[in-house]
């Protein structure tokens, strides 16, 4: 009996301990919800994902409530073998735990028994939400990625109240701002807007190319993707000096924003996680108004694997560049191409007048009629 009574704590402490899986809320940074996200239908909103990592494997999730596939039941993660045969819950909605890193970036982590699926929340604008499943890194380690609006914070509102465990600090009463983010850009209601779009080039070469330090070449493009030597389509890369190495330091679509919120002794700034996760750029952002052109500084692996650029522009300030600029960097060559082709179509209609009006006229015979002279002889 004693034993069932112990039995019966431990379970109900682990029920109480759990975070809600749908809503998370923060003293500071405000809320995550994921409720509009999961399907209520008892089927997984992004099934059978397959990573490059772990090809023999399928994984299925559902933000917020369970559901059922193949052997799974009542789910929030499900693993199933390419073959359909077998398939092994990973995690179920009441084992979740939300947590932040020194960034701020929220990851919800499940434990299902000895399993864990860690999934990361990435803020995007993008309409449609994305998921990724990177497979198991260790042995019984399982590590995802979510990008939607409702992975910011404040970006999805809660439209179903429901309860959520905070942490030992209550929440302010202040009004709820709004927080929007992408690769580009960084709209907070309270602040403005911080909008890179204006300094990215968008022909595939990085704006900030081969900055020399250190023994290495660097190279960064805001807000859009850029390729050089082996880095394909990145945010960041790194070079060696004879050129035969070269890594992916970044990619813009697991960008994220740190220290948005104008404390004065943290640096806003941008992260760029490489697409392995063991390599992660931080590009700081230096407010300078009166720079009529943008500055990058390299300063080099500052521990393993973490490397910090510092960008100083007028962009980087709050409400900055809230107008992108109308041509593209190399808005030049767009301007000759649409001069030659207004030439050409002039010209064009320059020959196709003069044609026409060289055409020879059809000439027709001239007829002199006599009025004395009957048109119709009588027979008679």
């Amino acid at each position: 009996m004693q034993i069932l009574n112990i039995v019966l704590i431990v379970c109900f402490s682990s029920l109480i301990l759990a975070d809600n899986s749908c809503i998370f809320k923060h003293p500071t940074q405000g809320f995550i919800n994921l409720t509009s996200i999961g399907l209520r239908n008892g089927q997984p909103r992004f099934p059978d994902y397959q990573p490059s990592s772990s090809p023999g494997y399928t994984y299925s999730f559902n933000p917020c409530f369970p559901f059922m596939e193949n052997g799974c039941q009542n789910a929030a993660v499900c693993q199933t073998t390419i073959d359909q045969q077998y398939s092994f819950t990973l995690a179920t909605q009441n084992s979740a735990k939300w947590t932040v890193d020194s960034y701020m970036k929220p990851t919800l982590t499940y434990t299902y028994g000895s399993k864990t699926v860690s999934i990361s929340m990435i803020c995007s604008d993008n309409v449609i939400d994305e998921f990724e499943a990177l497979g198991e890194d260790y042995v019984n380690h399982y590590s995802m990625r979510l990008w939607s609006r409702c992975a910011c914070w404040n970006g999805c509102s809660n439209s179903t109240p429901l309860t959520t465990r905070t942490t030992s600090r209550p929440s302010p009463a202040t009004t709820t701002h709004t927080i929007y983010s992408s690769s580009c850009r960084y709209k907070d209601s309270r602040y403005g807007t911080i909008d890179l779009s204006s300094i990215g080039n968008l022909n595939g070469d990085a704006t900030f190319k081969d900055v020399y330090s250190n023994n290495y070449f660097w190279s960064y493009n805001p807000c859009y993707t850029f390729s050089e030597e082996n880095c394909i389509n990145v945010a960041g890369c790194q070079i060696d000096r004879t050129r035969q190495i070269s890594y992916d330091i970044g990619l813009q679509r697991n960008a994220y924003w740190i220290n948005m919120n104008k404390t004065n002794n943290l640096i806003p700034s941008i992260v760029y996680p490489s697409s392995s996760m063991n390599r992660r750029l931080t590009v700081q952002l230096i407010c300078d108004r009166s720079l009529s052109s943008d500055h990058l500084k390299v300063l080099d692996e500052v521990s393993p694997g973490e490397y910090v650029m510092q960008l100083t522009s007028r962009c980087a300030c709050w409400d900055g560049c809230i107008e992108p600029k109308p041509f593209p960097n190399n808005w030049d060559f767009y301007m000759i191409m649409g001069i030659a082709a207004g030439v050409v179509f002039v010209i064009f209609l320059i020959m196709m007048t003069c044609l026409f009006c060289s055409k020879p006229k059809q000439r027709y015979p001239v007829m002199i009629v006599n009025e004395k002279t009957p048109i119709f002889k009588s027979a008679y």
